[in-house]
Formats: structure tokens, C-alpha cells, sequence
């Protein structure tokens, strides 16, 4: 399987970053200092050198990424962003009849909602299906893309931010993935 080697890459808030990691039992992110060790402290915009791999195992893919600690010193050759797509944001999830795509949600849990006056009612919300990972590289708008269950990251070159073109491109891809698999 591919291993991706990125190095000097800007990481604008890495906590938050590995937070948005957790929709996904898929990827897995560990964090090393400059002595080689597992740390859980993260800077915020700091530079890092990033490698990602990908393993089959159970029949999916599966991607880790290790995150280390870079000198401060050099130039930064690349920048990482990333995003989540709430429920809301994403009407595919939700058995939308202007959709016609009854496939897309998984379950509905019940949940407790607060009326007026302190009254309590129970409805119900749909729950995602679960969406595999998946890895592209060299796209025309990133150097790499990584989409899984309601997120993704992206890393390009030069410090450059993902704009709201890319963003829609990749809400697109995400939802035309979301089709296809059916999952």
C-alpha cells in the first residue's frame, strides 16, 4: 500500500485537527516529539512532518497518521486543512424525499427535546451510514485528499488554504461517494 511523506507541513490547530479524526474508527493519528516519543501535546500552528499510510485490514482500508515534531527552521512546503460535515450541512444523510435516496440513512435514534415552559418531548434524528475512507492524490485542486465518514483532510502545497471552490469540490466527491457506495 502507499506511504505519503510530507515534510514541513503547517498544521493550524493540530488538537482540533485529531478531534475531527474521531467520526472515523478508520484512521488512526499519533503525535511524536523530537525525541521520537508518543506525546499528547499539541501546538497550535506549528510545523510538523507528517507521514500517512494505508493498510487493508478486515477487507477496508485502513490509514494512520504519524505526526512529528519539525524544527522550526526551514521553509514551509505545505499546509493541512480540514473540515467536518455536520448532519445538517449534509442532506444526503437524512431520508430527504426531494433526494429519493431512502438508502441514506442507517437508523434513527430517539433523542430528548426541550419545548416551552420546560416541557419534554422525544423525536427522532437520523444517523449517518457509515462511509469508508478513501485517499486521492494529485488532484488538481490539493496534493492530497483524505475523505472519511463525515470529514476530511487535505494537504497543499505551498501553505495554500483550501478556498470554497475546493470545498464544494470536496462535499461533492463526498456526496457522489455516499451514492455509490450506498453504505
Amino acid at each position: 500500500m502507499p506511504t505519503y511523506d510530507y515534510p514541513l507541513v503547517h498544521i493550524g490547530n493540530l488538537a482540533n485537527f485529531k478531534a475531527s479524526l474521531l467520526f472515523s474508527d478508520r484512521i488512526s493519528c499519533r503525535v511524536y516529539d523530537s525525541a521520537g516519543s508518543v506525546t499528547n501535546k499539541c501546538r497550535n500552528g506549528g510545523i510538523y512532518n507528517l507521514v500517512i499510510k494505508q493498510d487493508v485490514a478486515y477487507g477496508e482500508l485502513r490509514v494512520d497518521l504519524a505526526v512529528y515534531e519539525a524544527a522550526d527552521t526551514g521553509t514551509l512546503r505545505f499546509a493541512l486543512s480540514h473540515g467536518t460535515f455536520g448532519n445538517k450541512v449534509r442532506g444526503l444523510y437524512y431520508d430527504n424525499p426531494d433526494l429519493d435516496n431512502p438508502w441514506a440513512v442507517d437508523k434513527w435514534e430517539e433523542e430528548e427535546i426541550l419545548l416551552l415552559w420546560g416541557l419534554k418531548t422525544t423525536g427522532q434524528r437520523a444517523v449517518p451510514k457509515e462511509f469508508p475512507v478513501s485517499v486521492f492524490d494529485n488532484l488538481a485542486y490539493c496534493e492530497l485528499l483524505i475523505l472519511f465518514n463525515g470529514g476530511y483532510a487535505v494537504i497543499q502545497k505551498d501553505g495554500e488554504t483550501l478556498d470554497d471552490a475546493g470545498k464544494k469540490k470536496i462535499a461533492h466527491l463526498h456526496d457522489a461517494l455516499t451514492m455509490l457506495t450506498g453504505r
